[in-house]
C-alpha cells in the first residue's frame, strides 16, 4: 500500500486525502505561504501546474486504495481544475 508523508511534518498517511485534509489542518500558514508564491508566478507557469495537478487527479481515482467516494471526491475536483483551464 502506498504511502504519503507530510512535506512539512513527516506523518504518514495511508490515502492522499487524510494528508490533504491534515496539511489543511495543521499547516494552514503553510498553505498561505504556498498561496502568496503562487502569486509570483507567471499565468502560464500557473496553467502548467494547474495541467499538472489535473494529470495527478486523474491518476489518483484509478487507484485500488482509494474508497467510492474518494473517487468521486477526486473526480469532481478534476472537474473543476479542468474549468480553470
Amino acid at each position: 500500500m502506498a504511502k504519503y508523508n507530510c512535506k512539512y511534518c513527516g506523518e504518514v498517511f495511508e490515502k492522499p486525502l487524510d494528508l490533504a485534509r491534515h496539511v489543511r489542518m495543521k499547516h494552514k500558514r503553510a498553505t498561505t505561504r504556498a498561496k502568496k508564491a503562487a502569486e509570483k508566478v507567471t499565468p502560464a507557469e500557473q496553467a502548467n501546474k494547474t495541467i499538472e495537478a489535473i494529470g495527478i487527479l486523474k491518476g489518483l481515482q484509478v487507484s485500488p486504495n482509494l474508497s467510492a467516494e474518494e473517487k468521486k471526491l477526486l473526480g469532481d475536483v478534476t472537474k473543476t481544475f479542468e474549468g480553470l483551464v
